[in-house]
This record gives structure tokens, sequence and C-alpha cells, in this order.
């Protein structure tokens, strides 16, 4: 469902398909990796019968899912939950090493898709509808998951200055953030992970990291990944409040979550990297390095 860089297909190097693939599909089928996606491996599913062509998504779970503190119990019955309501595609098989479901026929939007008014206030729309839900039953804890990812790096990773960084961020959480925020939030949203289908319906997809948590968190990640200039962020912001009037969410709070949504990125690459030596986690790394920085210093200004 997404197209970018290509990725490692474990396949290459393991004759078994996952039982629960053979066992969905008749004996002829087929399986073409689709590309992008950091973390997981992803596939579309195709297959003929009755003279019709079947396909689905494949998502399966890599090594690196449980240690980023991921459960599979809580993206199923996240997406689920998002799926009723048209947010996100049905998931058809769920199965502890991943997962099938519905196959959006569809884009993702480039760059300049992405900035046009239309397009954001279909995102804002969106985001205000799934905030709006009612919560799941688990939660996004921002400072445990941090603490997690900081306690699974390696010494040779840990400098002062990451220490130091991580106990203002904390600091920030505890003492900065709005509250009554507590949102179904989805925690990943960047282009890869919204679709738009042949009949202009906006999806979202990819709900591994999907939780209660704070809904500033959702948006401040929007601001990072689509990379939108002030008036595209005050834009959304005019749509959200809009469409979700009673959150009356203010750009200055949006800056102070950027700098934790930032740290959350830092410390996920860093974790990434050191399982595999990949140097898409490194440039990812040294980029969020440089950015957190900024933010920071941005806030004292």
């Amino acid at each position: 469902m997404s197209v970018a860089e290509s990725h490692y297909d474990p396949y290459h190097m393991i004759k078994d398909i996952p039982e629960f693939v053979t066992q969905f599909c008749p004996e002829a089928f087929s399986l073409t990796p689709v590309l992008g996606g950091l973390s997981n491996y992803n596939y579309r599913l195709e297959y003929h019968l009755d003279g019709a062509v079947h396909c689905y998504f494949l998502r399966l779970l890599s090594a690196a899912y449980s240690t980023m503190d991921n459960k599979v119990a809580h993206e199923f019955s996240a997406q689920a939950q998002a799926a009723s309501i048209g947010l996100a595609p049905k998931i058809i098989v769920e199965h502890k090493q991943g997962m099938i479901c519905d196959w959006i026929a569809g884009q993702h939007w480039d760059p300049n898709a992405q900035c046009k008014d239309d397009n954001i206030e279909k995102i804002a729309q969106l985001v205000a509808t799934l905030h709006q839900q009612p919560l799941p039953h688990h939660h996004l804890d921002m400072i445990e998951r941090l603490q997690h990812y900081y306690q699974i790096i390696n010494g040779e990773f840990k400098t002062a200055q990451l220490e130091q960084q991580l106990a203002l961020v904390i600091n920030l959480i505890k003492l900065d953030l709005p509250r009554n925020r507590s949102v179904f939030c989805h925690h990943d949203m960047n282009p890869l992970n919204f679709i738009e289908d042949a009949q202009t319906k906006l999806y979202l997809l990819d709900w591994e990291f999907a939780a209660a948590g704070h809904g500033d968190f959702d948006i401040a990640t929007l601001f990072q990944t689509f990379a939108w200039k002030t008036a595209q962020q005050a834009l959304f912001l005019k749509y959200y409040n809009q469409y979700y009037p009673t959150a009356e969410v203010k750009a200055a709070q949006i800056d102070v979550m950027a700098v934790v949504v930032e740290m959350m990125t830092l410390l996920w690459c860093i974790v990434m990297y050191q399982q595999d030596k990949e140097t898409t986690y490194l440039t990812l790394w040294q980029q969020s390095e440089c950015a957190i920085a900024d933010k920071i210093s941005q806030l004292d200004d």
C-alpha cells in the first residue's frame, strides 16, 4: 500500500512462508514486496479464484517489533476499531506473526499534494475524527516509552548530551503539556501512512503504535513529517479545531510537543541502528540529533 525505498525481503533466505498465510490462500498465490516502511515486512498478496483476482495486504512482524515494546494484540484492536468507522483497512486474519487485511488500491500524496489546502483539511478531519473516538484500552505513556528506548540503547551511544536532553523532555511532559488531551492516537502519522483510494477516501495505515495518548503528539508528528510551513500548520489547526471544537489546540503547545516527538524519534533511530547497523537509521539518527537541538533552542528563545 505504499511506494518508497525497497526493503529487505526475509523470504529470500527462508523457504517456509508462515502457515497462517498458506492456510488463507489457495495453492497458487504470489507475494510481491510492498516498498517502504522501516520496521516490518509488507507484501501484496494475490491469487486467482473463480475467475477473479483477489488482493490483500500482508504484514509480517520483524524481530524489532517486540523490542520496541509493541504488542500485536494492541495493534489489532486499535486497527479494528479504526476500521469500524472507515479510517483504516479491515483486518481479515490476525496472527502473532502478522496480519492480512484489505488491500487499498490508491496512492500516497506527493509533496505538492500534501500541501494543498483541500488535502490539509482532509487530514485534519481524519485526525479530529480519530481523536474523538472512544479510548483504546491500552495507553502509551510517553515517559515510560522514552525510558524504555533509552534503557535498551548500548552504552557506547549514551552521551551526556543525550541524557540531558532526555531529562529535559521528561520535564516538559510532566510540567508543560496541556492536560485533558488524552485521545485515541495513531502515534506514527507520516505521509506514507496515509493513502487515498480511487474514490478520494483517505485511510490511515500501520497501527502498531496506536493507543490512548496525548493528542498533540499526532499533530506534532504530522507537522514534522509533512514538513509544513507555518501557514500550512495554522490551516491544519483551524480545520482540526473546527472538526473538534472542544480541543482548542494552539500552535504554541504543538511547539512544546515537537520536542517530545523529536526525542522519541531520536531514541527510536538509535535503537533501530544498533540492531542491524543499517545506514538508513544512521542518517535518520544524525538528522534527528540536529533537529532536537534546534527545537530545544527555539523553546529557550
